[in-house]
């Protein structure tokens, strides 16, 4: 028997050959030969893996199109289903479908790796909603989709212009871009048939296909050898196949995103179509079957509530449901299977679990001799399910008198699991506020708590609004609640503080009016930020395009359309093998003996180990002949583990799975296991004996003078943490022999060091090595130097084995193993006057290097540290500091970020101790040499209404107990220096003109093509479309600096523009004596003539370009709910020195991505570390949260300075890709000031207080300083 489905109209049947581990995004991937879906977390964390499926569902059997991750349903599973990936969607051959051309359009892909996902979902609700969506739920249906290139807002955008309600300036925008050249929806076959805008684009019918019969369809059996699946659509069957022995029942698997599938048992049983789980009926109670999914549930949830008076309360439900993964997981995760989760995992912080237990809802389950059991919620949890099924989930009608609020704490706005669950339901006496029952449930305080049984008895006959019931009540929660502590999660004493304020807030939430002091009404409610909207306000001249034309990406509609290739979109080669890491998963210090591969070696597939003494030549992948780097660092590690994690050994497989699995199965074993903690953190080493030999100070900067003045003596510490890159292409390369030598087709940014590292690694000559790179899912500097270390791994398992080989690093590898951001501390002392002007300044910073002194960035610290004040009585000291983790690595604006955060903190600091306007201190202390900052500030103080907002806002504060508002502004001048070389090579084709550009620069996103492109075309007088950009390879520009440091962009278009410069004196004389000449007349008269239509240039920092200053004034609102943590950025006003932008559109794009990163920064991204081990527990999409489309500001509004030219850069411009990222510190400020106003009003003395970076949910709540009596109703 098989499985029968089609990928865009192409039917595959699939056998037993597959087992229940291949992922239908695997079969996309790998057999359908569909690189357009990509894959990274897989665990339906980041939206990239997502598909549109169409397909007849039971019970009604009725045909509707859905998203999915594809990354976590198994092939197996795709019984009847019509899969459309984003190829499918729209394709140059076909043409484009709207949703692409308008993404594109509008500037929403930047590396374009997570793009297809994007594009998938949006096509799914167009689907299955047409025009019957508005913006809001637009937006909210998103919660899924990861993107760190954007910032959002123009994804948003372009997918609001579908909307019913659209904004008139998306549609108009509709319009303006509509005749672009670069961009057009035609496909080769429009030609004959124009059909780009039809909904079916490639061949796929929309007549109904389906398989299934109408009646009822026999259990479909699959024997995969050491498992069976069998696809079930009746109950009965599913008690039959239980008697044959270990079985696993799943329906979407969903499940997988939570916890692991490692093993599957022999029998697999697949329930989604069974439709004895997929009804639902009221008798008294609403009765819904197991099988039904979340997103039909919750639609069941509205009709209920608006058709009966009874259930009304399933509302509630509904909003707390939106909180809950997201829509592909929703539309195939189950009731039973989240509740199923939940009584296997009983830490599992089930909403589901929650909200049913709080409503008293029961639960029933069957058995196979036709038992029927029904039991409570906590039963469940307790009861034997083996043999046994969910059957129904039966929710009772409440009455008038009840009443129910339910809430959800996560670390960003969607897609996170709990930190805190709540659900209350009050039940009064008829027309009387007196407590007749109470249920009080929580999640995520352990694995045993769910009632607080204690609070619900002492509410029984008390008066619910009663100050001193409130009271009782909160002393009595605190006193129950004793959250266990299990890291990564929040700690135990924000969870327990958490739950109270939780039961405050229901309260106030319920409360009548007349009840409660006005100013405490609003903490009540939950968090919930507006549909967001951006401004973007920029010059452009006409006279000079298309250079300064604000257009997008050139390579946009490729990576709509999943058409453009990333180095693991390569074809499957013959012969070809995975490699996956062997991790040394000990502490630091362990010494490596052996490996014991006896387990691995019995996976079907595996095929060899490697470990360091089969490295042919220098086990180092960072060769101190490559400049920035000094120190070896080990491809495997040969006998000292140095972090918890360190790649140990290769493991080589048929399939990237059983790689993966196998390297996990490997044991590592050690001559002796080392009993010292590691050190961490900057702060562990500072503490420890052995802080001398691994602190190294770099740089001292002695103060030219000093101020007499000093009246006041300001002290602090601050501290930094580090920031995962997360690039949505992990570390990845591919590397196949050619022969001559291999050709290396890396993930990386720098062409050189990749070249040279594995020629020495293999010891073969650097000539044979070629180096390709067409672009990157994203890098953000993780593919510096880290991306080299993949591909050295990749390439000596190539040059062993004889075959291509693939390598990609599991999310878990790429972040427990690879070096992040590095985390900083300064300890300083300032003396100010009176008014805050520094007198002297005394900073010592530290930086943490991870396990070598590589990339040492303590120089760059303190010049950006300086930040344009007036540094000359400051004393500044960099220190480099080793400590147990993974070499850090840069990660974008290092050191910027990191120096302006600490100078910008201590302005805060100054003004809060002398009683000055922060603004007024920071132009007190800015270089006299900067003339531009004091305008833009005052500039950004005016179009913002900086100054009447701080009053509304101060008026808002008096007015609200638990919500605050902070508005704050910093300024940024960012220096920004070149360093080389880079290489361009332009080609003009004699035969029609058209001209090709091969350049030693890596485009990963932020348009280094497309300017490249534009100013080619702006010196050769050509249309842009005329134009191409090639892939970059180390052979065509060997020797080639890294693509980094915000400069890169303009490099590439210098050399483009000299190279250009070269052939276009070439021509001048053909050009004169043709004056009529079209270009291609020209062109083909200069190639007869033998004129060199082919010319290079290399910039090497010979003083074509100059350093030069970047200026730019942030001012951000944040709204906190002081009762929870949770912020909401309001507005941003963003006012960037730009010069003569090359590309107003894509600098907008790269301004906005950048300061969302640098939110997430500041606000959700967490590393959390075992202490015992130095073992990285935030190392997947589970646990790390970077932000969403919801966590961006709801008012973003972009300015450049007006007027602006640069005679230092490239045609007037200026960089743009790192900047706004050092602004994004502005929001620590803003919220310090919102938590100040709370900390007054809650008796605190007006005192500068520390808060914790970052300013996760709980670092914002503790700061508060929250006590039990704060909590009243009056």
């Amino acid at each position: 028997m098989s499985i029968i489905f089609k990928i865009n109209g192409r039917q595959f049947e699939v056998t037993g050959k597959y087992g229940p581990d291949v992922s239908l995004n695997e079969f996309i991937r790998n057999v359908a030969e569909l690189r357009g879906t990509k894959a990274m977390c897989h665990e339906g964390g980041c939206g990239i893996c997502i598909v549109a499926v169409r397909a007849a569902l039971p019970p009604t059997n009725e045909v509707r199109t859905f998203a999915v991750n594809s990354c976590l349903v198994s092939v197996l599973s795709c019984h009847g289903w019509e899969v459309t990936t984003v190829e499918g969607v729209g394709n140059r051959t076909e043409g484009y479908h709207d949703i692409q051309t308008r993404l594109a359009k509008f500037g929403g892909t930047q590396c374009g790796f997570c793009t297809p996902g994007w594009i998938m979902n949006m096509y799914s609700l167009h689907e299955s909603k047409g025009k019957d969506m508005t913006m809001e739920e637009i937006e909210n249906s998103f919660a899924g989709n990861i993107c760190r290139c954007t910032g959002y807002r123009p994804i948003a955008d372009a997918f609001k212009s579908f909307a019913k309600d659209a904004d008139q300036k998306l549609l108009d925008k509709i319009v303006d871009l509509e005749d672009l050249a670069i961009l057009k929806p035609c496909g080769v076959n429009c030609k004959e048939s124009c059909k780009h805008k039809c909904k079916d684009v490639n061949g796929i019918s929309n007549e109904e296909w389906c398989i299934l019969s109408k009646g009822d369809a026999e259990t479909i059996v699959v024997d995969c050898g050491t498992h069976k699946w069998y696809k079930v659509y009746k109950l009965e069957e599913i008690f039959k196949i239980m008697e044959n022995g270990d079985y696993k029942l799943l329906a979407g698997n969903t499940g997988q995103g939570v916890y692991h599938v490692s093993k599957y048992p022999k029998n697999v049983i697949d329930i989604f179509n069974v439709k004895e789980l997929k009804d639902y009926y009221v008798d008294v109670n609403l009765v819904l079957g197991a099988g039904i999914t979340l997103s039909d549930m919750m639609n069941l949830f509205i009709k209920f509530s608006t058709d009966s008076q009874d259930f009304l309360y399933l509302k509630q439900l509904y909003d707390h449901m939106d909180l809950v993964a997201h829509l592909p997981v929703r539309n195939i995760g189950t009731i039973g299977g989240n509740l199923h989760l939940k009584y296997q995992n009983n830490e599992f912080p089930s909403d589901l679990f929650l909200l049913f237990e709080t409503v008293g809802a029961m639960i029933t389950i069957a058995q196979g001799n036709g038992k029927q059991t029904t039991v409570t919620f906590p039963e469940f949890l307790t009861s034997e399910m083996k043999g046994k099924i969910i059957l129904s989930i039966s929710l009772p009608p409440l009455s008038q008198y009840c009443a129910v609020k339910t809430f959800k704490i996560m670390p960003r706005s969607q897609n996170a699991h709990a930190v805190v669950n709540a659900g209350f339901l009050f039940q009064c006496e008829p027309n009387s506020s007196k407590v007749k029952r109470a249920r009080i449930v929580y999640g995520n305080i352990s694995k045993t708590f769910i009632h607080a049984s204690k609070t619900e008895a002492i509410l029984v006959g008390k008066d619910l609004y009663e100050e001193e019931t409130l009271q009782l009540a909160l002393k009595t929660v605190y006193d129950e609640v004793v959250p266990e502590d299990f890291p990564p999660e929040p700690s135990s004493d924000y969870r327990r503080m958490l739950a109270v304020t939780l039961f405050y807030k229901a309260i106030l939430f319920l409360c009548p009016k007349d009840k409660v002091n006005p100013k405490y009404i609003s903490g009540g409610e939950a968090m919930k930020r507006s549909t967001s909207h951006g401004t973007q306000i920029y010059d452009t001249d006409k006279t000079v395009w298309p250079v300064n034309q604000p257009i997008p990406k050139m390579e946009g509609l490729v990576q709509c359309s999943g058409e453009a290739i990333f180095a693991n979109d390569l074809p499957r080669q013959n012969n070809e093998v995975f490699g996956a890491f062997v991790k040394a998963n000990a502490p630091p210090g362990s010494i490596i003996e052996g490996f014991d591969i006896s387990e691995a070696s019995k996976l079907p597939g595996v095929i060899k180990l490697y470990s360091a003494k089969d490295i042919p030549g220098i086990n180092n992948f960072t060769p101190p002949i490559i400049p920035l780097l000094a120190g070896v660092e080990e491809v495997l590690c040969t006998n000292e583990v140095k972090y918890f994690g360190q790649p140990a050994a290769i493991i080589v497989a048929e399939r990237e799975k059983t790689a993966v699995k196998a390297a996990e199965l490997v044991k590592v074993k050690y001559k002796s296991a080392t009993n010292r903690k590691p050190l961490i953190t900057i702060k562990d080493v500072l503490k420890s004996n052995d802080s001398e030999a691994r602190i190294h100070k770099d740089i001292v900067i002695q103060p030219e003078n000093i101020g007499k003045n000093v009246k006041h003596v300001i002290k602090g510490e601050f501290t930094l943490g580090s920031q995962y890159h997360f690039q949505m292409e992990t570390q990845t390369s591919v590397v196949i022999p050619s022969e001559d030598g291999m050709d290396v087709y890396a993930a990386t940014q720098w062409l050189d060091l990749t070249n040279v590292a594995i020629a020495k690694c293999l010891n073969i000559s650097v000539n044979k090595v070629n180096v390709v790179v067409r672009r990157l899912g994203g890098a953000y500097g993780a593919k510096v130097t880290r991306a080299t270390h993949i591909a050295c791994a990749a390439a000596i398992v190539s040059h062993l084995q004889g075959k291509p080989c693939r390598f990609i690093l599991p999310v878990e590898t790429n972040m427990k193993s690879v070096g992040k951001r590095a985390s900083s501390n300064c300890k300083y002392e300032i003396g100010v006057d009176d008014d805050g002007k520094i007198q002297y300044l005394k900073n010592v910073m530290y930086s943490d290097s991870g396990i070598s002194f590589n990339e040492n960035m303590t120089y760059l610290l303190i010049q950006f540290f300086k930040a344009g004040y007036d540094s000359k009585s400051w004393y500044m000291e960099g220190n480099s500091v080793v400590t147990d983790t993974p070499s850090t690595t840069y990660c974008r604006a290092p050191c910027s970020t990191e120096g302006v955060a600490m100078i910008e903190n201590m302005m805060e600091q100054i003004a809060f101790t002398v009683k000055k306007d922060s603004n007024d201190v920071r132009l007190l202390n800015i270089d006299a040499k900067d003339k531009m900052i004091p305008d833009m500030i005052e500039q950004l103080k005016k179009s913002s209404n900086f100054d009447e907002r701080t009053e509304e806002i101060k008026t808002f504060n008096d007015q609200n107990r638990w919500r605050k508002r902070g508005l704050k502004l910093v300024p940024l001048t960012y220096e920004l220096e070149y360093f080389g070389p880079f290489y361009s090579l332009v080609s003009i084709f004699h035969a029609d003109g058209t001209v090709a550009i091969t350049h030693s620069g890596i485009e990963m996103g932020q348009g280094i093509n497309t300017k490249a492109a534009q100013v080619c075309a702006y010196v050769l007088g050509v249309p842009l479309e005329k134009v191409s950009v090639k892939p970059s390879s180390s052979t065509i520009t060997p020797n080639a600096m890294v693509t980094g440091g915000s400069i890169g962009s303009d490099c590439i278009a210098l050399s483009t523009m000299k190279a250009c410069e070269l052939i276009a004196k070439a021509l001048e004389p053909i050009k004169n004596n043709m004056p009529n000449a079209s270009w291609e007349e020209v062109v083909k008269k200069a190639y007869e003539s033998g004129i060199n239509l082919q010319q290079s240039y290399c910039f090497n920092n010979g003083g074509e370009l100059k350093k030069y200053d970047i200026y730019a004034v942030c001012a951000l609102e944040v709204e906190i709910d002081i009762l929870t943590g949770n912020q909401d950025v309001k507005r941003v006003d963003l006012l960037e020195d730009t010069g003569r932008s090359l590309n107003p559109e894509i600098d907008v794009g790269q301004i906005e991505g950048s300061f969302a990163m640098g939110l997430g920064y500041w606000t959700s991204e967490h590393l959390v570390y075992d202490d015992s081990s130095g073992d990285l527990l935030t190392d997947r999409t589970w646990t790390y949260k970077p932000p969403g489309i919801k966590d961006i500001p709801a008012d973003l509004r972009i300015y450049f300075q007006r007027n602006s030219r640069n005679d230092f850069g490239v045609l007037q411009s200026k960089a743009t890709g790192e900047p706004a990222f050092c602004l994004a510190t502005v929001i620590i400020h803003a919220i310090r000031e919102a938590v100040r106003s709370a900390r007054l009003d809650a008796g605190y003395k007006d005192e500068w207080f520390d808060m914790e970076n970052p300013c996760t949910v709980e670092n914002i709540f503790k700061a508060v300083g929250h006590k039990l009596d704060d909590f009243r109703l009056k």
